[in-house]
């Protein structure tokens, strides 16, 4: 058996290869911050000879179509040298972004790491989650697509109004990040609210543009990783640990 094993400051992988099959198992936050270091990791995994990748995401706490398009990427090439990447115990998480942006069609899913070593689908089991929110809620894309759902927490408005600069600050890579210009609309609709004095307009504007993250992949970009991941975590900060 080999093994190796990466941190990134929002996604720690694991690997271990045994029996011709490597298993990865990602936990943290797959998005578009650790998107670079992620594609060239899984990239340096296959080769010929070792091309049969088990993605676990059982403890992937948020992705964005950006994370997932690395996995995409790396199936493409998983195929292309004979072998296949299939997705293991994907997360609630996971499963909502899948089914938003359409990706469950690219990357094959199955219920344990064990059933998609071995190819075995249980005949109940879809590509993503099957315990996410039927009908309206799952084709909804909220802002926090990549969070389990949970109750919006208004944002401070300092705070908000200092990530939001920043993205402002670095529209042309954003522009350059998306030659579709998917994300125009919502960058001018947070320009107008900046500008304004309405709070609640700069924070529904803002969470538009987090919900596009969402729903479209960015290309690489040091100044869109950072400026997201800073908004990100203003509109959804992080869980805090119970008091003992």
């Amino acid at each position: 058996m080999n093994s190796a094993t990466i941190s990134h400051p929002s996604l720690d992988l694991s690997a271990r290869t045994s029996d011709g099959i490597t298993v990865v198992e990602l936990a943290g936050e797959l998005d578009i911050a650790c998107a670079p270091a992620l594609r060239d990791e899984l990239l340096s995994l296959l080769r010929r000879g070792s091309s049969h990748l088990v993605i676990d995401l059982s403890k992937v706490s948020f992705c964005d179509a950006s994370g997932l398009a690395v996995l995409v990427s790396a199936g493409r090439r998983a195929r292309l040298l004979g072998g296949f990447l299939r997705l293991a115990a994907v997360s609630p998480q996971v499963g909502r972004v899948l089914q938003m942006t359409g990706l469950q069609r690219n990357l094959p899913g199955f219920p344990t790491v064990e059933a998609a070593a071995t190819g075995l689908r249980a005949a109940q089991h879809d590509n993503v989650d099957t315990t996410a929110a039927p009908g309206p809620a799952r084709a909804r894309p909220g802002p926090a697509s990549g969070h389990a759902a949970s109750p919006q927490i208004p944002a401070d408005a300092g705070e908000l109004r200092d990530a939001v600069t920043a993205v402002l600050t670095h529209a042309r890579a954003w522009h350059d990040a998306d030659p579709s210009r998917r994300f125009t609309p919502a960058l001018r609709a947070m320009a107008r609210a900046r500008d304004g004095a309405d709070d609640t307009a700069l924070d529904t504007a803002a969470r538009s543009l987090l919900a596009a993250l969402g729903r479209h992949p960015l290309a690489d970009s040091p100044e869109v990783a950072a400026t997201a991941t800073r908004l990100r975590r203003v509109l959804i900060p992080a869980p805090r640990p119970s008091a003992t």
